[in-house]
């Protein structure tokens, strides 16, 4: 049983391609695809989306679509927080959202996905897109009659063809595009994210500053090499070798500062296995340098191993883009795996609630117009009973001043009673709180004892609301000494202890009595032997201070 197609575009630096899928019995099936080269000098990006709408009309590509956006447009970071709720969740990742991107988040739009969680700490791939970027790609893409859905980035979908593939833990995929070369380490319990800004641009680049050549001229000078059986031993071909040599080493360089970094942040398995895709991928020997270079095996991606191909398709065009359909596929993947893929939506929020209105509109006409029909019998049957009601008004009319000077009287004593009662809370919780005062320090300082190495700079009385309503807050900032520390040996030291030191003090507090729970909770760990931290106590309402 098929289900509704679903149109996905890949607006790419250097191409743009348009894939509809459906799912028909548990699998992925490629319904129709095209793809179109761009035509504009790769080194001007002002050019790319003028180039974009251009290819968009020569492919009569229209309809509710997913725009997949390129690295080029993209702000992404790798960013860690302490494992919260969930319900506090949300709240944490915007506060960190606005401390890492460098714009005020009322100019972007942003998304997250959660890619790691140790249960101590939370690991998020930040991405975000400047607001007029992502409305002028919008509107350029809805002139040639294509309404965006979502705005998915390229640099995460690779982790769902992964997944749909059944391919195996602890491997590499790397996606060189034209600007960025992307690269993740895959796991079913996580995903380890980096763009690597090196890509098929740069060897172009290379050629061009090397015969004295413009940059188109370049481009396809490279292309030529790149699917040329031989490169030859011409002054050119020894331009290219060159700069492809030092794209293969600039990879490889960043590839190991990535694994490095990678297993610092404590994973068990290295990665075993490279997987290549992306047209620059196709760079002559790139695949046996980097198995050299790497000490793995590597592979190229068939990112449409696991899809079915309708007869309608171009299968020789589709054989051609072969490396460039992983983020193609990984978008679709969310149609058969909803939960479990991985992905950020940069779509406005403007737009968005303009598409949800433009979806109830119909259901809004047909309700209006039933509501009006609804009124006719109810008005026939208003004018037959006017006369009769018009009666009992004028008695009613004739009763009320008595009534209203009653209501104003019973308002007035209302209010006094109210101001009564406020004073004489306000009393009882002063007697209740003069010493609660002292219980509670008493009680602070045999906690801080007890913990050790813990010593508090400030405290902070907060106060909110009035009589029974009112609550209490504790606002406290402080150090930890760091005992195990050692500085002649600090690659030694588990940060998690600083962790657990804090976790066990916040347990400690949370075990008075005077303590309801705890809340805002902050730390800098910018200095391993002392940990800076502040946080707030909520006070129990039933022992005021």
């Amino acid at each position: 049983m098929s289900s509704k197609n679903k149109l996905i575009i890949n607006c790419a630096a250097t191409h743009v391609s348009a894939a509809e899928f459906s799912v028909s019995s548990g699998r992925l099936v490629l319904d129709s695809f095209q793809m179109q080269e761009l035509s504009y000098d790769y080194s001007k990006q002002e050019d790319w989306l003028k180039a974009l709408v251009a290819a968009l009309k020569t492919m009569k590509v229209s309809g509710h679509a997913t725009l997949i956006a390129p690295s080029m447009l993209l702000l992404a970071k790798t960013i860690k927080i302490p494992h919260v709720e969930a319900s506090r969740q949300a709240e944490v990742i915007a506060f960190e959202a606005e401390k890492n991107i460098p714009y005020p988040l009322n100019e972007v739009t942003w998304d997250y996905q959660i890619i790691a969680d140790d249960g101590v700490e939370t690991e998020i791939y930040l991405t975000s897109m400047k607001a007029s970027v992502a409305d002028e790609f919008c509107s350029a893409v809805s002139s040639v009659g294509v309404i965006p859905d979502a705005i998915e980035a390229s640099s995460i979908l690779d982790y769902n063809t992964w997944k749909y593939c059944g391919l195996e833990n602890d491997v590499i995929l790397l996606n060189i595009g034209a600007r960025f070369t992307n690269m993740m380490i895959m796991r079913d319990d996580g995903l380890f994210v980096r763009s690597i800004p090196v890509g098929g641009n740069v060897l172009t680049q290379s050629i061009a500053d090397s015969t004295g050549q413009g940059f188109p001229n370049a481009e396809e000078l490279k292309r030529k090499f790149i699917h040329s059986d031989s490169i030859g031993s011409s002054p050119v071909a020894e331009h290219f070798t060159a700069g492809a040599s030092s794209v293969k080493q600039r990879i490889g360089l960043e590839l190991k500062r990535s694994i490095l970094n990678y297993k610092r942040t404590g994973r068990v398995a290295a990665p075993t296995k490279i997987y290549l895709t992306g047209k620059g991928s196709l760079v002559p020997g790139f695949a046996e340098y980097l198995a050299e270079d790497q000490k793995m095996s590597v592979e190229y991606l068939d990112a449409i191993s696991n899809v079915s191909v309708s007869p309608r398709v171009n299968q020789a065009l589709l054989a051609n883009c072969a490396l460039q359909m992983s983020e193609v596929v990984g978008e679709a993947v969310r149609m058969l795996m909803p939960t479990q893929a991985k992905g950020v939506n940069l779509l406005p929020r403007h737009i968005v609630e303009e598409t949800e209105f433009a979806k109830k509109r119909p259901f809004m006409v047909l309700g209006a117009a039933l509501l009006a029909a609804a009124v006719i019998p109810p008005l026939m049957y208003f004018s037959a009973s006017t006369m009769e009601e018009t009666a009992y008004a004028k008695e009613f009319k004739a009763a009320t001043p008595a009534l209203v000077n009653r209501k104003m009287e019973l308002d007035a004593n209302k209010e006094a009673a109210k101001s009564v009662s406020a004073k004489i809370e306000g009393l009882e919780g002063l007697a209740k709180s003069k010493s609660n005062w002292i219980n509670l320090f008493i009680d602070l300082e045999n906690k801080l004892m007890e913990q050790k190495d813990v010593w508090l700079d400030n405290l902070r009385v907060v106060r909110t609301g009035e009589g029974a309503a009112q609550k209490y807050n504790l606002e406290l900032s402080g150090r930890l000494l760091i005992r195990e520390f050692d500085p002649e040996n600090p690659d030694a030291y588990d940060p998690k202890k600083a962790i657990d030191r804090l976790n066990s003090l916040l347990a400690a507090f949370n075990q008075s009595s005077f303590i309801k729970s705890f809340e805002n909770v902050r730390t800098d760990p910018s200095n391993p032997r002392i940990l800076k931290f502040d946080f707030t106590l909520v006070v129990n309402p039933e022992k005021p201070i």
